[in-house]
């Protein structure tokens, strides 16, 4: 493994189709967590979720799931995160899948506002009950230094992409801490025994991991 913060556990992994990752290799490598992605926009859908959901199952890993924004309604967009994986229907799912939103530069046209970021959380706790972790770097940021410090935002859990050894300028306005830390795009970053790939830092123990998950709370 990298060297990173003293007092954090590197083995959460986050990929999504474009990834070929093989999660037994994973697994070997020392991942116990996989955040995959669902949807993106109001319409776009992961080919890869569902399949990779069963494969992260059979090996006994952790799952989450996570929504990429952009600056389409809010609204559409969270129909479109929990109707993909059918919330609501297995209860047990639900209650093993970790939500969040990765709130970055669209790919796809205008990005999200600090308002949708705002509406798309409140929408997603209205629905499941849950607050969901908030992924980015400079959005992120930005919505630190102009979102109301009790916006709904802070009622979420960070987790900050920040590509060194230890994570820098980290937000502490609506946020006072982070939860996951991205330390690697595959590229940038401490490189880690699995290369190639998104690595995470949870704050804590890996037991603390497994026994927070999926809120991390």
């Amino acid at each position: 493994m990298p060297i990173t913060m003293d007092g954090t556990f590197d083995g959460v992994l986050d990929v999504n189709h474009d990834n070929p990752v093989v999660l037994s290799d994973a697994q070997t490598a020392g991942i116990i967590a996989v955040i995959h992605k669902a949807t993106e926009g109001a319409t776009w859908q992961d080919p890869l979720y569902e399949r990779r959901r069963y494969e992260a199952s059979a090996l006994g890993l952790l799952w989450g799931a996570y929504h990429f924004s952009s600056g389409l309604p809010p609204e559409s967009q969270v129909d479109n995160f929990l109707n993909t994986f059918q919330w609501g229907v297995d209860q047990v799912s639900d209650a093993a899948t970790l939500l969040a939103l990765d709130y970055e530069t669209s790919t796809s046209g205008p990005d999200m506002s600090v308002e949708d970021a705002c509406t798309f959380v409140s929408l997603v706790n209205q629905r499941t009950g849950r607050w969901p972790l908030v992924y980015g770097s400079n959005l992120v940021t930005h919505a630190d230094e102009v979102a109301d410090p009790a916006c709904p935002l802070s009622n979420c859990l960070l987790w900050y992409a920040n590509y060194n050894s230890q994570p820098q300028s980290v937000p502490n306005r609506v946020w006072k801490s982070w939860r996951l830390w991205q330390y690697s795009d595959g590229r940038n970053g401490p490189t880690p025994i699995l290369a190639g790939f998104d690595r995470s830092c949870f704050m804590g123990t890996q037991t603390a991991l497994q026994q927070a998950w999926p809120t991390l709370t």
